[in-house]
């Protein structure tokens, strides 16, 4: 059976790269649904989410519920008739009456090797808990929380210079492959999934405000994996002279910390010398408030850091 009447359903950037490619293809979507415009910013002006702003350049018809479970667009996707629904990224839930709607049901695209990392943030876990694997699955929408059968997985590997921002786009373009791919194959064989083992669901949750806070008491290997987990955005942020500063890039060194956790041990052109609650970390790059992503070293030298200072811990 050809796939021919598509709804999209995203918000952020990671979605933007799946809607650029089934546009480009005969998958090209009837109707995009995303979130509504929200206030960003210090002066808290409204912004459209970055789907809206791509599905208007590439024209295709947008709406944007408050309620994506509302008569109102189920009432606008009867009279679409999708064959499928696909979302990534929307950042809603989906109740049975839209789930039982397109002939194939609704897919989604999550960032993680399910059962591992359900949830909101999968992306930073992985990179929290120090993954060298990580990748796309595409599974059928059911009730339960990325809980639904598996329809397609790539894995992807983590390098040791990934971080999030590097990460999230990694992913962001091969799940657009993966999509394509999938719907390609529902095409020729029909919907074709395979159940999850719910026994070794692991959960990436919600990421609170103290989840963005460095602790230099922790070991470094730990310290590495949160500022790898958080850059280039959000950061993890620290405080220095009562101010907050964001780390974003750090490396691990060999030497044993002698130090209080936070201490300055050394300022060099190579950045900044730091103990933690084991071995010395070297501060590559940070971000002072207010101000661009530079190293540490030019931060050092307008900052004019003397060895006998110290790092506290977020705030």
């Amino acid at each position: 059976m050809k796939i021919q009447k598509i709804v999209f359903m995203g918000t952020p950037d990671f979605a933007v790269p799946c809607l650029l490619a089934l546009a480009d293809t005969r998958f090209k979507p009837q109707l995009c649904i995303t979130q509504p415009d929200r206030p960003k910013g210090r002066k808290r002006k409204l912004q459209p989410p970055p789907i809206k702003i791509t599905a208007q350049q590439i024209r295709i018809p947008i709406i944007q519920p408050e309620d994506v479970n509302s008569s109102e667009t189920i009432n606008k996707l009867l009279e679409i008739a999708p064959d499928i629904i696909i979302t990534a990224a929307y950042g809603g839930y989906l109740k049975k009456d839209i789930r039982k709607l397109p002939v194939f049901g609704c897919i989604n695209l999550h960032p993680s090797l399910l059962p591992k990392y359900r949830g909101s943030a999968p992306i930073n876990y992985a990179l929290f808990n120090g993954d060298k694997i990580t990748g796309n699955t595409i599974f059928k929408i059911v009730a339960g929380m990325d809980a639904g059968p598996i329809i397609s997985q790539n894995k992807i590997a983590i390098t040791e210079s990934d971080c999030y921002t590097s990460l999230y786009k990694k992913l962001s373009i091969s799940g657009a492959e993966d999509i394509i791919n999938v719907l390609k194959n529902i095409e020729k064989n029909g919907l074709i999934t395979q159940k999850q083992d719910h026994t070794k669901a692991t959960f990436s949750h919600k990421l609170f405000k103290n989840d963005f806070l460095i602790n230099w008491n922790d070991a470094a290997e730990n310290i590495r994996n949160r500022v790898r987990g958080l850059a280039e955005i959000p950061g993890i942020t620290a405080s220095f002279r009562k101010k907050r500063i964001k780390i974003i890039e750090v490396k691990i060194l060999n030497t044993i910390s002698k130090e209080d956790p936070g201490s300055i041990i050394d300022v060099s052109k190579n950045g900044i010398i730091v103990a933690s609650a084991d071995t010395n970390i070297l501060l590559k790059k940070v971000q002072p408030s207010g101000k661009n992503i530079m190293t540490a070293h030019a931060f050092s030298l307008g900052a004019r850091i003397e060895t006998e200072e110290k790092f506290k811990n977020g705030f």
